[in-house]
Protein backbone atom coordinates (compact mmCIF):
# COMPACT_ATOMS: atom_id res chain seq x y z
CA UNK A 1 0.00 0.00 0.00
CA UNK A 2 3.15 2.33 1.06
CA UNK A 3 4.82 1.96 -2.44
CA UNK A 4 1.36 2.41 -4.75
CA UNK A 5 0.65 5.50 -2.66
CA UNK A 6 4.47 6.75 -3.28
CA UNK A 7 3.86 5.78 -6.99
CA UNK A 8 0.90 7.02 -7.22
CA UNK A 9 2.03 10.39 -5.28
CA UNK A 10 5.15 11.04 -7.84
CA UNK A 11 2.98 10.26 -11.18
CA UNK A 12 0.19 12.41 -9.54
CA UNK A 13 2.36 15.41 -9.22
CA UNK A 14 4.35 14.70 -12.53
CA UNK A 15 0.91 15.19 -13.79
CA UNK A 16 0.00 17.92 -12.46
CA UNK A 17 3.47 20.10 -13.18
CA UNK A 18 2.88 18.27 -16.75
CA UNK A 19 -0.38 20.02 -16.93
CA UNK A 20 -0.14 23.17 -14.73
CA UNK A 21 3.39 24.61 -15.74
CA UNK A 22 3.59 27.46 -17.49
CA UNK A 23 -0.68 28.01 -17.40
CA UNK A 24 -1.32 32.01 -16.34
CA UNK A 25 -2.49 32.35 -13.01
CA UNK A 26 -1.25 28.89 -11.97
CA UNK A 27 0.13 28.67 -8.44
CA UNK A 28 1.85 25.18 -9.07
CA UNK A 29 5.23 26.57 -11.10
CA UNK A 30 7.46 23.72 -9.91
CA UNK A 31 7.25 20.19 -9.60
CA UNK A 32 8.36 20.73 -5.85
CA UNK A 33 5.16 22.90 -5.50
CA UNK A 34 3.33 19.94 -7.70
CA UNK A 35 4.90 17.46 -5.44
CA UNK A 36 3.41 19.69 -1.50
CA UNK A 37 -0.01 19.59 -3.90
CA UNK A 38 -0.14 15.88 -4.35
CA UNK A 39 0.68 15.26 -0.85
CA UNK A 40 -1.61 17.78 0.52
CA UNK A 41 -4.71 16.34 -1.96
CA UNK A 42 -3.75 12.32 -0.80
CA UNK A 43 -3.55 12.99 2.59
CA UNK A 44 -7.03 15.08 2.49
CA UNK A 45 -5.78 17.83 4.25
CA UNK A 46 -6.25 19.89 0.98
CA UNK A 47 -3.41 23.24 -0.02
CA UNK A 48 -3.66 26.44 -1.08
CA UNK A 49 -2.36 25.69 -4.77
CA UNK A 50 -5.04 24.44 -6.64
CA UNK A 51 -5.17 23.39 -10.40
CA UNK A 52 -6.46 26.03 -13.34
CA UNK A 53 -6.50 23.72 -16.51
CA UNK A 54 -9.47 21.08 -17.25
CA UNK A 55 -6.70 18.11 -17.36
CA UNK A 56 -5.46 19.07 -14.05
CA UNK A 57 -8.97 19.32 -12.37
CA UNK A 58 -9.30 15.60 -13.57
CA UNK A 59 -6.03 14.58 -12.12
CA UNK A 60 -7.49 16.62 -8.79
CA UNK A 61 -10.36 14.61 -8.27
CA UNK A 62 -9.13 10.88 -9.07
CA UNK A 63 -6.13 11.75 -6.72
CA UNK A 64 -8.53 12.98 -4.54
CA UNK A 65 -10.50 9.77 -4.49
CA UNK A 66 -7.74 7.65 -4.36
CA UNK A 67 -6.55 9.62 -1.18
CA UNK A 68 -10.59 9.04 0.27
CA UNK A 69 -9.83 5.18 -0.44
CA UNK A 70 -6.39 4.74 1.10
CA UNK A 71 -7.58 7.11 3.88
CA UNK A 72 -10.58 4.81 4.65
CA UNK A 73 -8.91 1.50 4.20
CA UNK A 74 -6.20 2.96 6.94
CA UNK A 75 -9.02 3.77 9.14
CA UNK A 76 -11.15 0.77 9.03
CA UNK A 77 -7.52 -1.45 9.44
CA UNK A 78 -6.82 0.35 12.61
CA UNK A 79 -10.48 0.21 13.73
CA UNK A 80 -10.80 -3.42 13.10
CA UNK A 81 -7.65 -3.97 15.09
CA UNK A 82 -9.15 -2.38 18.36
CA UNK A 83 -13.18 -4.08 18.02
CA UNK A 84 -10.64 -7.21 17.73
CA UNK A 85 -8.91 -6.18 20.65
CA UNK A 86 -11.47 -5.97 22.37
CA UNK A 87 -13.71 -8.59 21.25
CA UNK A 88 -11.50 -11.37 22.91
CA UNK A 89 -11.81 -9.87 26.37
CA UNK A 90 -14.27 -10.80 28.74
CA UNK A 91 -15.03 -6.71 29.66
CA UNK A 92 -15.32 -5.86 25.91
CA UNK A 93 -18.63 -4.16 24.56
CA UNK A 94 -18.76 -6.52 21.75
CA UNK A 95 -19.53 -10.52 22.28
CA UNK A 96 -16.21 -12.20 21.27
CA UNK A 97 -16.19 -15.88 20.67
CA UNK A 98 -15.84 -16.90 24.15
CA UNK A 99 -18.87 -15.17 25.00
CA UNK A 100 -20.56 -16.14 22.10
CA UNK A 101 -19.61 -20.28 22.68
CA UNK A 102 -20.62 -19.42 26.63
CA UNK A 103 -24.46 -18.07 25.25
CA UNK A 104 -24.08 -20.93 22.85
CA UNK A 105 -23.87 -23.72 25.33
CA UNK A 106 -26.22 -21.87 27.89
CA UNK A 107 -28.83 -21.99 24.91
CA UNK A 108 -28.23 -25.76 24.42
CA UNK A 109 -29.03 -26.48 28.12
CA UNK A 110 -32.12 -24.77 27.61
CA UNK A 111 -33.21 -26.36 24.41
CA UNK A 112 -32.61 -29.21 26.53
CA UNK A 113 -34.86 -28.30 29.76
CA UNK A 114 -37.44 -27.58 27.02
CA UNK A 115 -37.01 -30.91 25.38
CA UNK A 116 -37.27 -32.82 28.80
CA UNK A 117 -40.31 -30.77 30.08
CA UNK A 118 -42.59 -31.08 26.84
CA UNK A 119 -41.26 -34.89 26.75
CA UNK A 120 -42.47 -35.21 30.75
CA UNK A 121 -45.96 -33.20 30.01
CA UNK A 122 -46.66 -35.41 26.84
CA UNK A 123 -45.91 -38.80 28.58
CA UNK A 124 -48.44 -37.83 31.76
CA UNK A 125 -48.18 -37.89 35.31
Amino acid sequence: MTSLSLIVGVAGASGMYAFEHGVAGSTITSFSSALWWTAMTLTTMGSDYFPKTAQGRLLCFLLALYGFAVFGYVTATIASFFVARDADTSEGDIAGARQLERLEREIAALNEKIDRMMSQSRSGP
